[in-house]
């Protein structure tokens, strides 16, 4: 059973559950830190990598059988000036679309009113040097800023997924994308048919699409929730990001708590692939009730500022025991499985400046004397091993 202890004193102590992660917090460790400022990066034709091989795009003739887009790595540019990734949609003005090296899905040319789909997408998936395995992420903390176009048929995506190659498991964790259904542009929040928010432009969803089963037959479980409205223009910087945790998932949009899910029996557990797409998309468009054209704009572009990926530092088979101040001066701030402070003759402590967070997943306990000095602070998280 998971106990918090205190058998002598604690002086001006903070306790609570963390919610999104703070710089002060040492548990976290950077896995993944891209800003788009390294400079003179290309893609290389024949593998479709960056030239550093930590991001895959995808060639001219790949289609993405669900969403419609057409994934194309010339819609992925590095703009070094700016230190930013920008994924361009943009409208085939060449009539290469549809031709016969486009193997488009049945229902792209299910719409009597606009046949074919004329637009090209970018999308692109973290990687590693070692292959795509190396390159996946099993739980952690995920965090994109960037600005967005936003109109119908704009469909921009931050997330993680994988399945199976013997389809005995599906997962998918979207950190956001944007309301599947466009409502009538006039229509204002309070009058919208979809009092949920769906086919408002500015109401982002997240949601978790699982299954793990022998016959994988669909989705077992599905979760999508919408994000409050963002009032502020698009056109500025905003953040989305989730902690993934194997009993809790938790989404946040500008550093605030938007959704939150906690069955451990329905989110993903197997390592996932980080993805970010932008494009002008006709499943957006599906539950449109005008079936007008899909827009595009000649900025029609998803900027991307940075993406972020941290993980715990695991060590969940230690007792730690703090006995003195040095030793907590090197204190690891790794998943523990127990950590007691045990101080007999002075007390640890931590000063004024500090902020000090332990996580452990069987017990947490002081037994000797402790003190956290006025302006510091302390937290303490008890939860299972993310291994």
């Amino acid at each position: 059973m998971k106990k918090i202890s205190f058998l002598l004193f604690l002086t001006l102590a903070s306790l609570s559950m963390m919610a999104q992660i703070d710089s002060y917090d040492q548990n976290w460790k950077p896995k993944l830190i891209e800003d788009f400022n390294t400079l003179g990066r290309y893609w290389i034709d024949s593998s479709f990598l960056t030239s550093d091989s930590v991001w895959k795009a995808y060639s001219s003739g790949l289609t993405h059988g669900n969403n419609k887009m057409i994934y194309q790595f010339s819609q992925c540019s590095f703009n070094d000036t700016e230190g930013y990734m920008e994924l361009v949609a943009e409208y085939d003005s060449t009539g290469r679309i549809p031709a016969h090296d486009y193997d488009l899905p049945y229902t792209v040319h299910h719409y009597p009113t606009y046949d074919d789909l004329h637009y090209f997408s970018g999308r692109i998936d973290h990687f590693d040097k070692h292959g795509a395995d190396s390159a996946k992420f099993r739980y952690g903390y995920f965090e994109i800023r960037c600005k967005l176009p936003i109109h119908q048929g704009a469909f921009p995506a931050f997330w993680l997924w994988d399945a199976n190659t013997n389809c005995k498991y599906y997962e998918e964790i979207d950190i956001f994308e944007f309301s599947w259904e466009f409502e009538d542009p006039k229509a204002t929040w309070q009058h919208n048919p979809h009092p949920h928010g769906a086919g408002n432009p500015y109401c982002f969803t997240s949601g978790i699409y699982y299954c793990d089963t022998a016959n994988y037959s669909g989705n077992g479980t599905s979760q999508a929730r919408l994000f409050p409205i963002i009032n502020d223009s698009l056109n500025h910087w905003h953040t989305f990001s989730c902690e993934w945790m194997p009993e809790h998932i938790l989404w946040y949009c500008d550093g605030n708590l938007v959704d939150a899910y906690y069955n451990p029996d329905s989110i993903p557990h197997h390592p996932l692939t980080l993805k970010a797409n932008y494009g002008v998309d006709k499943y957006a468009l599906e539950g449109h009730q005008h079936y007008g054209q899909p827009e595009w704009m000649s900025q029609d572009t998803m900027f991307i500022d940075y993406i972020k990926v941290y993980q715990l530092s695991l060590d969940c088979g230690t007792d730690e025991t703090i006995a003195q101040q040095s030793e907590l001066d090197n204190f690891d701030f790794a998943v523990k499985k127990s950590i007691d402070i045990t101080s007999t003759i002075e007390p640890v402590s931590i000063g004024s400046n500090e902020k000090k967070t332990f996580r452990a997943t069987d017990s947490f306990q002081i037994t000797g004397p402790f003190q956290v000095d006025s302006g510091g602070e302390m937290t303490v998280i008890m939860q299972s091993c993310p291994e």
